[in-house]
């Protein structure tokens, strides 16, 4: 382990802090984003036209330095298997590279793109990116497509290029270079998720197997989480508030191709994946981002979810590996105090055995538990090893989000995000 920290922690010394504006060298990503209402405070329920759709857009740099990126992955992959992190063979190799590049490129300081989205020639300009390599600029949506947009519609967004990449040009990241806007009311219901060890197989208590996890194997689903995420749609969604999924880890963001994937390749809900804006320049090592500072970042991050959407009703999940039962319970505490109509209506935590018996001894005690969710009501929260537990938890949870009878699963916006991976994979 030493060998690869000290590896991490020495690649800044390889890589010029040049900055250049954007150019046809550079890398773009573009993340899927939410659409929401400005103003709700203003909003009626009823009211499909009240109100501005806004969004927060967030894009990462990356500047053109492929000789650079391709002599440090190399290096990275010969003692990933020096060290038996990977078998010696050209897939898991190839995964290594794909996993790792994104980390050793030099960010991109202050970058400028335009943006537009499918159908529209409105051209949006996103703000600079910051020391970081993100840019993150919360802007109205242009009004041709703002006009005719619904709660649970889904809209391509791309990044514009002066010159568009030919057939033979093709290069590994350009998918990255177009995202997905979801149109979400608020007053409904919705989900905040972790990835590592709720929905994901990581191991994070165990450092060979979460690099071993992060970058050379196939991702894995929780089992029983993907067909639990698809009824707890259904149970909280309706026509008109189709039920918004968030996926909020402290994973760097130099992860999100990795991630996003998983979610959409592995049957989970389409959502927004938000991940820790940090790149591993700016960390003492690699390993340890993982697991450092997890509460307050996911503290902050759900207090800016919850401004855009303030009167929605949340499921919380997340896993006894981190601090994901004390953040939900601040984040519980907060919109309780807020009183703008939103709530946390139910905090599941995944119990993780197995992985680091002498840290489980702590993470899983009942003490612990109790201690987080102190003056919260027991029927609130829930701590679960097995996603099968859930199934009571659920059929209360559908009388509850809908009082007055179940939505139809026939209905429309049942499937909506099952049709946008249909359209995605075609």
């Amino acid at each position: 382990m030493p060998a690869i920290t000290k590896v991490f922690d020495n690649l800044v010394n390889m890589v010029s802090s040049h900055s250049k504006p954007v150019d046809n060298g550079d890398e773009v990503w573009l993340l899927d984003n939410i659409a929401f209402r400005g103003e709700p405070q203003q909003v009626q329920s009823h009211d499909q036209t009240a109100g501005r759709w806004k969004a927060e857009y967030v894009a990462a740099f990356f500047d053109n330095n492929e000789a650079i990126r391709e002599r440090v992955v190399d290096a990275v992959a010969d003692i990933a298997q020096t060290l038996d992190i990977a078998p010696d063979d050209k897939v898991t190799e190839e995964r290594i590279r794909d996993r790792v590049a994104p980390f050793i490129r030099q960010i991109g300081l202050h970058k400028v793109v335009k943006i537009h989205y499918e159908g529209d020639q409105e051209a949006v300009e996103l703000g600079s990116s910051e020391a970081n390599g993100i840019s993150c600029t919360n802007l109205d949506l242009p009004l041709a497509v703002a006009a005719h947009a619904r709660p649970g519609d889904v809209r391509k967004m791309s990044v514009i290029r002066s010159q568009q990449e030919g057939a033979d040009q093709h290069s590994d990241t350009a998918h990255l270079e177009t995202g997905r806007t979801s149109f979400v009311e608020d007053g409904g219901w919705g989900v905040i998720s972790d990835i590592d060890d709720t929905i994901k197989i990581t191991e994070v208590r165990d450092r060979i197997k979460l690099i071993k996890n992060t970058f050379t194997k196939e991702a894995e689903a929780v089992p029983g989480m993907p067909e639990l995420y698809k009824q707890l749609h259904d149970v909280l969604s309706t026509e008109s508030h189709p039920a918004p999924f968030v996926y909020l880890s402290a994973s760097p963001y130099n992860l999100y191709p990795f991630l996003r994937a998983f979610v959409l390749n592995t049957g989970f809900p389409q959502g927004m994946v938000i991940l820790r804006d940090m790149s591993w320049m700016a960390m003492e090592s690699f390993v340890l981002s993982l697991t450092m500072g997890t509460q307050s970042y996911k503290e902050d991050r759900m207090k800016k979810v919850s401004t855009w959407l303030p009167r929605t009703n949340w499921v919380c999940i997340g896993d006894s590996t981190q601090t994901d039962p004390e953040a939900y319970a601040t984040f519980y505490k907060q919109l309780a105090k807020e009183g703008h109509g939103g709530r946390v209506a139910r905090i599941w935590i995944h119990k993780v055995v197995g992985v680091n018996p002498s840290a489980e001894k702590d993470l899983n005690s009942p003490k612990r538990f109790e201690k987080a969710f102190k003056d919260i009501d027991q029927s609130v929260w829930k701590v679960f090893e097995n996603a099968q537990e859930l199934q009571s938890e659920l059929e209360a949870l559908k009388k509850e989000a809908h009082p007055q009878g179940q939505p139809g699963l026939d209905r429309p916006h049942q499937g909506w995000w099952r049709s946008w991976r249909h359209r995605e994979q075609n």
